[in-house]
């Protein structure tokens, strides 16, 4: 009951400080909100570079072409061998006849006259990749079988979107973390100006024989306020705004490769990174500025 009631009253005093500081606090609570926001859209960008990497990656696959001299007897051997490749993950064989179907849909009817026996096309292979960064580098290992006579799957275009995205989260994360500090840097000054224009009363209870943790806690739980109050803005600007945007653009980014993270999977995997990285802002912050202060004045 001692620390229940040792700690009510912490958090009352905690307020009291908000209330005599309002003006200060909430410039710190803005300060928290606009680090907050942008470190969230940040956070967005990265989650749907992920996002947008592993549809492209599933979508995009190698056509291997396998020479017209194959024998049907030796497709199932030529499978795991291509299979035994390390980055391969699955493999979907497509006869010389299915193969002509596809090209009669992408060319026109015109191949129509090649079913049956002049049908000149050579079975194939359809192979994902694991790791879609690296499907220059299967292709080629896949091409250099003796049996294959092809492999096409998109070139470099492919492989520099996959750069491309992965710079833009690099970025992103960068600059997340550089926004981090500097909220940081907002709220501990701050919260420094407070503790020194509280110097009198701070001395008081030094004299009477509080302890540090006693002083401290106060200015702690004013800057977990904060920080919580510059996340919930953040939250509820993040809620509302990216349902709009998901809206409008209607789930997709111009293509369907490039589909939106629905609303309720996003809020579920920012949602509580904002809160907890507001609180985490503010305590860190206000924790820097007293503990330098109650050393500085030991």
């Amino acid at each position: 009951m001692k620390w229940l009631y040792l700690f009510l009253y912490e958090i009352k005093h905690a307020l009291i400080k908000i209330r005599r500081h309002g003006i200060l606090c909430l410039s710190s609570a803005m300060a928290v909100f606009v680090s907050v926001f942008l470190v969230s859209i940040c956070l967005i960008v990265g989650l749907h570079v992920d996002s947008f990497s592993h549809n492209i990656e599933s979508d995009v696959r190698i056509h291997v072409v396998l020479q017209t001299d194959i024998d049907q007897s030796q497709i199932e051997e030529i499978q795991n061998q291509i299979q035994a490749i390390s980055n391969v993950d699955t493999i979907e064989f497509s006869s010389k006849d299915e193969e002509l179907e596809l090209m009669i849909q992408e060319k026109g009817e015109a191949f129509e006259l090649y079913r049956g026996e002049n049908n000149p096309l050579a079975n194939a292979f359809f192979v994902t990749v694991k790791d879609g960064s690296q499907i220059e580098k299967t292709a080629q290992e896949i091409e250099n079988m003796e049996v294959v006579s092809s492999c096409v799957y998109g070139g470099s275009s492919v492989t520099q979107l996959m750069e491309m995205l992965q710079k833009i989260r690099k970025v992103g994360y960068g600059t997340a973390i550089l926004l981090i500090f500097l909220s940081i840097y907002l709220i501990y000054n701050t919260i420094r100006t407070t503790i020194y224009s509280q110097q009198s009363e701070i001395a008081i209870m030094r004299t009477v024989g509080a302890t540090q943790s006693f002083i401290k806690i106060p200015f702690e739980l004013q800057g977990i306020f904060i920080g919580l109050l510059g996340s919930g803005l953040t939250y509820f600007l993040i809620y509302f705004g990216y349902q709009k945007v998901y809206e409008i653009l209607d789930g997709n980014l111009f293509i369907r490769l490039l589909s939106l993270i629905k609303p309720g999977d996003l809020y579920h995997q920012i949602g509580w990174i904002i809160l907890l990285l507001g609180i985490g802002i503010g305590w860190l912050a206000s924790s820097m500025a007293v503990s330098k202060y109650v050393r500085k004045n030991r």
